[in-house]
């Protein structure tokens, strides 16, 4: 076989000596060698073909020259490796984490992806892989929004691999995603509220008024505390680390917010008082007809519809949708739109202004035609 030009590769196959007879054998399949970044590549082909094994050096060799990871060292990249890289990645971008009972960390559906994909090269996690994990999770009575979430987590791990290049893009399958959950049509009318909070005690009061005028998320409120409240109880300074999208926000407590604090003494720990929050919650909404409580069961009206609700009213005063996202601290507008809630009754609304509108019109094409040809000429 002719000996190939310099840098361009080899194709050979491994020879071994046994031991104990002496005898050389030779391997199988060819193997192709080449150097990148002075360091050099084997890789086995598996195939007994010849010309196919070059065609495997050529393809190398193309990877090589487009700066792309080589085959060798993807294949060598497992679903461990893909993972921890990600997990490093959410720590230092302040994602939150869960805790076990053992003082453990973990991202929700983590644990799941573990159980299923451990030890799986990460090639090996293919589009009827990801299908096969659905169906499993399917059948332990998992809900396909949950499922979705493990999988959206999944494909984050394998473009984060991408960008560190230790995958390529074209090792990351397609994700045959499940139906995620539809948009929630839970949201509080004012005079609603106001009946709710009158079946509430007066320590929730603060921060339910809170919730509902600013749309700040529930985990967020419990931890501002009173130094985050500035000396004439105007405005509160979120910082960043308690804030869903890591950027600090200043809610200015003026409206119906304004006076909430002053007469609070300045005392160390949370601002607001959530004692028994969630079951004085389920028993209110269960008293108006809001939700259903059966012993501790409660289904119904939730504590983060005051945030669609505060997103909802703000947009109905008039607010600018930019200035309402600052307020709610929604970054994305696909977000802000799944809680600016409409009903029927926007929907009536909205019709009687077109028509209005598309009457305005007519009345104002019927004069213009009516008119004399030396008006119009002026007009």
């Amino acid at each position: 076989m002719a000996k190939r030009p310099n840098g361009t590769g080899s194709i050979l196959k491994l020879k071994t000596h046994d031991k104990e007879t002496g005898d050389v054998k030779e391997s199988r399949f060819w193997y192709i060698l080449y150097s990148l970044n002075g360091k050099q590549k084997r890789e086995n082909t598996g195939t007994e073909d010849y010309e196919e094994a070059k065609g495997k050096l050529a393809l190398a060799m193309a990877e090589h020259a487009l700066g792309m990871t080589p085959t060798v060292d993807v294949k060598s990249i497992k679903y461990e490796d893909v993972r921890d890289s990600y997990l490093q990645h959410a720590h230092t971008d302040g994602l939150s984490f869960f805790r076990k009972a053992d003082g453990t960390e973990y991202l929700p559906g983590v644990p799941n992806l573990d159980e299923f994909f451990a030890g799986r090269r990460a090639l090996d996690i293919t589009t009827d892989v990801l299908r096969v994990y659905t169906t499993h999770r399917t059948k332990a009575g998992v809900q396909g929004p949950t499922i979705r979430r493990e999988l959206v987590t999944l494909r984050a791990m394998f473009r984060l691999a991408q960008k560190e290049k230790k995958l390529r893009l074209l090792d990351i399958p397609h994700f045959p995603m499940p139906a995620d959950s539809k948009r929630r049509k839970g949201f509080v009318a004012p005079d609603v509220f106001a009946k709710l909070l009158a079946k509430m005690p007066a320590h929730l009061h603060p921060l339910l008024n809170f919730l509902y005028g600013t749309g700040c998320r529930i985990g967020a409120a419990r931890q501002i505390t009173w130094a985050m409240v500035n000396e004439d109880a105007t405005e509160i300074e979120l910082p960043a680390d308690i804030t869903k999208n890591d950027e600090p926000l200043t809610l200015p407590l003026s409206g119906e917010l304004s006076g909430l604090f002053k007469k609070k003494f300045r005392a160390p720990g949370p601002v607001f008082d959530d004692t028994n929050l969630r079951k004085e919650w389920a028993t209110a909404c269960h008293a108006l007809g809001l939700g259903v409580k059966d012993g501790w069961r409660y289904q119904g009206l939730k504590v983060h519809d005051l945030r669609r609700s505060a997103v909802r009213n703000l947009i109905r005063a008039g607010v600018h949708e930019t200035v309402a996202m600052s307020i709610s601290g929604h970054q994305t507008r696909s977000v802000f739109d799944r809680y600016n809630i409409s009903d029927t009754k926007d929907r009536h609304d909205a019709l009687i202004k077109v028509g209005e509108y598309s009457k305005s019109q007519r009345r104002r094409a019927v004069r213009v035609t009516s008119m004399p040809k030396r008006a119009k000429r002026a007009r």
